[in-house]
């Protein structure tokens, strides 16, 4: 992969210089902050400056990250990379809500996290529960907000696949899943949660706000959606 994605090191970096490198099927530069959509996550979006002004409307990530923009600039332009910051941190709380709440529920009900997905103004999750019911939904939001409001770091590691493997609880989806490398980024909640994570996250649990589990559906046999939002 050609494309030097800054947005792995520093989430919260909303502005950067950058190159494109080719146009062939989409907008290919030396370096992004553009989140690829993966793993729930939808991609940002926002604008690039150079000779013209292009909007960034959708990045996708395969043998190289993808720009989709309109109009779309030429190879070997120099860019300004700005991206809709609001949308970015909105995702960015989710998405470290989201391993808050998968945490809580493995460690505290025996759920696996089975899928999810993030949008600007809630989240959904599904998880292997046999049952639910309305005093599980309450014990789960307390918990989880309970641990957020405690105001834990959270930090971005590198880790030999080998001994994440090995820590208990820090699968919460199918290895498959997972990327096939000797070396994995890991993202680590304090003593909260710890699992191999490609997303963005804020930098402190206090910026995620409180959770509010507000639907439950019985999508099949043992396998329940949860969607909540945030609040401040």
């Amino acid at each position: 992969m050609k494309t030097l994605q800054v947005y792995l090191e520093d989430s919260y970096l909303r502005e950067l210089d950058a190159k494109v490198i080719s146009t062939e099927n989409g907008v290919v530069l030396d370096r992004t902050i553009f989140y690829a959509a993966s793993g729930g996550q939808p991609s940002d979006r926002g604008t690039m400056v150079g000779i013209a002004r292009y909007e960034v409307l959708d990045v996708s990530k395969g043998d190289e990250i993808l720009h989709l923009t309109n109009p779309v600039p030429s190879a070997g332009e120099n860019v300004r990379l700005m991206i809709d910051w609001e949308r970015r941190y909105k995702m960015m709380r989710q998405h470290t809500a989201i391993h808050v709440v998968s945490s809580i529920a493995m460690k505290e009900f025996g759920a696996m996290i089975t899928g999810n997905q993030i949008y600007e103004d809630y989240s959904r999750i599904d998880f292997n529960f046999r049952e639910w019911n309305a005093d599980i939904s309450k014990m789960l939001q307390y918990r989880v907000n309970e641990e957020l409001k405690r105001g834990v770091e959270v930090t971005v590691v590198s880790m030999k696949r080998e001994d994440i493997l090995k820590i208990e609880g820090a699968l919460k989806v199918n290895p498959n899943l997972i990327p096939n490398s000797d070396t994995l980024r890991v993202v680590r909640i304090g003593d909260i949660d710890i699992q191999p994570d490609g997303g963005t996250h804020v930098k402190n649990t206090s910026e995620v706000g409180e959770i509010n589990i507000y639907k439950i559906e019985n999508k099949g046999k043992n396998n329940k959606r949860m969607y909540f939002s945030l609040q401040r």
